[in-house]
């Protein structure tokens, strides 16, 4: 068994991608839940219309965030070229909108980090800025990477946990609704994507864990889809990350 959990509740964001009344709508339940914390995953800016603004609630309102691949991507800290033409185009123009001292911000960020006894990752704790864990291979290999009971990522926008197997045993994947889930173990866990999100369910997703009672929580927040649409169009982003918000896909 990795390190021990610490005693609090927290709130997991990730994947707020400059969509902010879906981070608004998150924080105002967070609020009203009266956690200890609230932790970042990253990629805070791309795809969404509102980067600076996200980018300050972020900054004030966490007690650890950390650095996406869309994050670095914004700042040119990774190679453009690295990221789908949609995605690609959305990032040149969150670029050419960030402040000095956001980018700057974005850029002192870890990708990976441990905070009360859990592990934090954007992708994988293995590769964590641009390794999806979606797979049993990965998650399996995952596992190998972190020592801590718990490890949370983001990255693939869709609402997650992994338990790690004994001896002999399967993986068990349980997708992120509701709850309180006990994980019987080793846990990797996904809250899912505040601006972005892809498994259907196109309203804001978070995770609230309680690291005494060991559980998590996932839940879901409505936003306005439109409003944050007609601001993407406004600003020229793709149509394509537009269409896709109120699918949630």
């Amino acid at each position: 068994m990795g390190a021990r959990l610490g005693a609090m509740r927290v709130a997991v964001v990730s994947d707020v991608h400059a969509n902010l009344p879906a981070l608004e709508a998150v924080l105002a339940e967070v609020d009203a839940a009266a956690v200890d914390e609230v932790w970042c995953l990253g990629d805070i800016v791309g795809y969404g219309p509102d980067p600076g603004a996200c980018v300050e609630i972020i900054r004030e309102r966490c007690a650890v965030s950390l650095s996406g691949n869309h994050d670095l991507g914004a700042i040119g800290a990774i190679p453009i070229d690295d990221f789908n033409p949609y995605a690609a185009e959305a990032n040149l123009w969150t670029g050419s909108v960030l402040s000095e001292p956001d980018r700057a911000w974005l850029g002192s960020l870890p990708t990976r980090t441990t905070r009360q006894g859990v592990t934090l990752a954007h992708g994988s704790p293995r590769e964590p800025v641009w390794e999806y864990v979606v797979s049993a291979p990965v998650a399996l290999a995952s596992f190998e990477c972190f020592d801590t009971e718990w490890c949370l990522v983001g990255h693939s926008h869709v609402p997650l946990l992994i338990v790690e197997p004994e001896a002999g045993g399967t993986l068990t994947a349980i997708p992120g609704s509701g709850g309180p889930v006990e994980p019987p173990g080793r846990a990797i866990i996904n809250p899912g994507s505040v601006g972005q999100p892809r498994d259907g369910d196109p309203r804001a997703a978070y995770a609230i864990l309680d690291l005494e009672a060991k559980t998590a929580t996932f839940h879901r927040a409505a936003y306005d889809i439109g409003q944050v649409q007609a601001r993407m169009q406004a600003a020229g982003l793709p149509g394509y990350l537009i269409d896709r918000l109120d699918r949630g896909r």
